[in-house]
């Protein structure tokens, strides 16, 4: 199997583990987001599109042990620095967004289609 293959595979996984995932139901006053603090849901899908192209990678590397200490806060710190926002306000957003599963499963259809583009960019015969 190449290691495009691989990638794809992972980041695949990494979604199905998301979207499988048993419905709760979360008071709406858990998390009370400022204005200014809320990151449209929009903007969120390429945030998440790139959260989840670094974590499969990352997977990718811990299974054939090429694993570096650090290298997680590195590319999180590249996401964050690319959409400049903070550590805290991703979290605070993804709290937010998780309160509601059926928009965030509404995102994570929209995350899915921008990985699929993502791919036909990099590799447009697949």
């Amino acid at each position: 199997m190449n290691r495009a293959w691989s990638y794809w595979l992972a980041v695949v996984f990494c979604l199905l583990l998301v979207s499988c995932g048993e419905k709760k139901d979360i008071p709406s006053t858990e998390v009370a987001m400022p204005a200014d603090s809320l990151i449209s849901s929009d903007r969120m899908v390429h945030i998440l599109a790139d959260v989840h192209i670094v974590e499969a990678a990352l997977l990718m590397e811990r299974n054939e042990n090429h694993e570096t200490p650090g290298k997680p806060d590195l590319y999180y710190r590249g996401i964050f620095t690319k959409y400049h926002i903070s550590r805290e306000r991703y979290d605070m957003n993804l709290k937010f967004y998780r309160q509601n599963p059926a928009k965030l499963t509404r995102m994570y259809d929209k995350v899915i289609m921008e990985l699929e583009t993502r791919q036909k960019m990099f590799h447009p015969g697949r």
